[in-house]
């Protein structure tokens, strides 16, 4: 299955673009009263894009050697992810709890770009590595 690993790279990729894309596009469709009526179908499509995220990543864990994710950077992504998921979730509910919306937003789109850079730095401090010699 090895012979996969550039289309399901790809595929990862892309999918989790359009993570970003839709998180803000829910923050949009909560925050806007106008917008309310799409806001059920923006949730079913994000579930859609968030179980295909997933599914390829399992899938490139399965191709890939152990020794690649050995230094933990896979755990420290995947809790940033569920931050950011219980992040969305805050975001998008009818009141939302302790904090307004848009600061669910701001910690939301902070740990989906942390996540990232761990992902592109396959290294657990992310971006933060780069400072620590």
């Amino acid at each position: 299955m090895i012979h996969y690993y550039l289309q399901i790279k790809s595929a990862h990729v892309f999918l989790g673009l359009l993570v970003a894309a839709f998180f803000l596009l829910s923050f949009t469709t909560s925050s806007i009263t106008q917008l309310r009526s799409i806001q059920t179908p923006v949730k079913y499509l994000t579930w859609t894009v968030d179980v295909s995220l997933l599914t390829a990543a399992m899938m490139l864990l399965t191709i890939l050697p152990g020794a690649m994710y050995a230094n933990a950077w896979l755990l420290v992504k995947l809790v940033a992810l569920a931050g950011f998921v219980g992040c969305r979730h805050a975001m998008t509910t009818e009141r939302p709890p302790l904090l307004p919306r848009w600061s669910w937003l701001l910690a939301g789109g902070a740990l989906l770009a942390y996540a990232y850079s761990v992902a592109r730095a396959h290294h657990p401090l992310g971006i933060f590595a780069n400072f620590i010699t």
